[in-house]
């Protein structure tokens, strides 16, 4: 009879181990809307979203978010959100994103950046990192890894 009961119990927690994790990968389809929102104090803030779409039949929640924005191989800015928003089922969602770069990070090392600042031309900015997702304490990491025209 144990024999049985403990086949029972391994079952059943496979089971719900497995009916926890999301059946497929939430999709990273963009960064939009981003725009430059202030200059203050040799500061630049940028403000945007990120575009998820979420395939699966049950809802989960971002847990943390880590992005780096980067010019070229250099990093201008960090977006850390710790906030637990809410991911609905088979549907879009959206991430607000905000962040300040240092003014003399975008010029450094950039001669033409000036003239992108004077002259309302565009930077092309690289959004890396990851959002985690979880459902009943099962994560998922989903990796975003994005190129955004940017005018100043």
């Amino acid at each position: 009879m144990s024999g049985i009961k403990l086949f029972l119990h391994t079952l059943i927690i496979l089971f719900l181990f497995t009916s926890c994790a999301f059946d497929k990968p939430i999709e990273f389809k963009k960064i939009r809307k981003v725009k430059l929102t202030s200059i203050k104090d040799g500061m630049v803030e940028l403000q945007g979203e990120a575009e998820f779409y979420n395939p699966n039949s049950m809802a989960g929640k971002i847990r943390k978010i880590e992005i780096d924005i980067l010019m070229g191989d250099k990093i201008l800015g960090h977006i850390s959100l710790k906030e637990k928003l809410k991911v609905e089922k088979n549907a879009p969602f959206y991430i607000p994103l905000k962040a300040k770069l240092r003014m003399e990070d975008i010029q450094q090392g950039f001669l033409d950046n000036l003239l992108v600042i004077v002259g309302a031309k565009k930077l092309e900015l690289h959004f890396k990192g990851k959002i985690k997702v979880s459902r009943w304490g099962i994560s998922e990491t989903v990796p975003v890894d994005y190129y955004q025209e940017v005018r100043l």
